[in-house]
């Protein structure tokens, strides 16, 4: 089976949290980060509300000189990897480069400079396009960020899988360490998205809701009434070690990733083929049988298809005891974070068996006959889970599903 990898560090951004406690605090209070826009003037558009996180300051971790030239997903990434370097009492001037890693998500690129840039350019003309912004927009520029802030040359991963983004970079840590190759591993995802031209967009291909009035009950997985997911932004990072490496340092440890399996999927053939089949390779990866699940952290974006079809693999996989496992969907209070969606499901599962909690589906209001699953609704429950299955769905052809277990050494 190779070595065993655990959780160390936390470090999250999120719209209803900064920080490990506050995020938890939110979660169990069952508190919501949506808000109705205000970074910019939404009034033009179908959905006027998101998961903004409009009290993130990065000037604890980034000085204001660089944080001027940095995308704000880059500003998230710097700050969420520090977060989880503290939380796991870590400092990369400690740590050999050869024996680390840095594998992070993405879904898209910098939009917020882009979109800026573009306005200046169609405004005052190209002498007043920022000479740094395009380098600071592309996907890649966030990793080089990392690098520098951290003064770390380590290795490095960047991976673009939708709402898969995390989760996959998670994955991969985890194969990595558990193969010896690499000891230690910051993995996670940065997204920003919250743009005028990305709202318009998921608004025009029906993904987001006509949603404006009391914005904390727009994400509402598993309701009757759901009607579309909420874009959101931020960032969640943990810190993967070598589970004997973490012992010797007397690190405290969260939890333990166990089985990683990713599928692609082709929606028009078979809507649930590919996080099935991600869940499937998840189980053959750990070794374990979905006998040993006692709670799932859910994909469930709000999503009047994507809801059901999730209800219906799990009852699928699980058969009758698919009744009796805990369900839930962060999702309900943060909205849709894109690539942050699986750390922010396993961040919050860490912390299930840590405080043996399991946090709420807010906003599950009315009963939806074809969601008819254990879904905690709307309180946090004391329930202690061993072992707890994460899924994820990614817009566009892939899926990818964790599996972690609290830890028994």
């Amino acid at each position: 089976m190779g070595y065993r990898v655990v959780v160390t560090g936390i470090g999250v951004i999120a719209p209803n949290g900064i920080g490990k406690e506050f995020f938890w605090e939110a979660l169990e209070n069952g508190k919501s980060g949506i808000k109705k826009i205000s970074r910019f003037d939404p009034s033009g558009l179908p959905c006027q509300v998101a998961g903004e996180i409009p009290q993130f300051t990065p000037d604890q971790f980034i000085d204001r000189k660089s944080t001027r030239r940095m995308a704000r997903s880059s500003q998230f990434a710097v700050c969420g990897a520090k977060m989880a370097l503290i939380d796991a009492g870590l400092d990369t001037g400690n740590i050999d480069p050869e024996d680390g890693l840095i594998s992070l998500g993405i879904s898209t690129s910098a939009m917020d400079l882009i979109e800026s840039q573009h306005q200046n350019f169609l405004k005052y003309g190209a002498r007043r396009v920022i000479p740094y912004g395009i380098v600071a927009a592309t996907p890649h520029r966030v990793m080089g960020e990392l690098i520098e802030h951290l003064n770390w040359k380590t290795q490095t991963i960047l991976l673009a899988s939708a709402c898969a983004s995390s989760t996959d970079a998670i994955g991969v840590s985890f194969q990595k360490i558990r193969k010896g190759e690499v000891r230690i591993a910051l993995a996670g995802a940065t997204d920003a998205a919250i743009t005028p031209l990305i709202m318009a967009g998921l608004s025009s291909a029906g993904l987001t809701p006509e949603f404006n009035e009391n914005p904390e009950k727009a994400s509402r997985p598993f309701d009757r009434l759901r009607c579309g997911g909420i874009l959101s932004e931020g960032c969640g990072i943990v810190v993967l070690e070598e589970l004997n490496y973490a012992v010797s340092r007397g690190a405290k440890i969260y939890g333990e990733i166990i089985g990683y399996g990713t599928s692609g999927e082709i929606f028009q053939e078979n809507p649930s083929s590919g996080l099935k089949n991600a869940i499937r390779r998840a189980f053959n990866d750990s070794g374990i049988s979905p006998g040993s699940v006692d709670g799932i952290a859910a994909h469930a974006p709000s999503d009047p298809l994507i809801d059901k079809i999730e209800t219906y693999i799990i009852k699928d996989i699980f058969g009758t005891r698919a009744y009796d496992i805990p369900v839930s969907s962060i999702k309900s209070m943060t909205g849709n974070p894109l690539g942050c969606a699986g750390v922010f499901q396993t961040i919050a599962a860490m912390l299930w068996f840590n405080k043996n909690i399991v946090t709420p589906t807010i906003n599950y209001e009315y009963p939806d006959p074809e969601c008819d699953l254990f879904y905690v609704p709307n309180k946090a429950q004391n329930l202690v889970v061993n072992t707890v299955l994460l899924n994820c769905g990614g817009l566009g052809g892939t899926c990818s599903a964790l599996l972690c277990r609290r830890i028994n050494i």
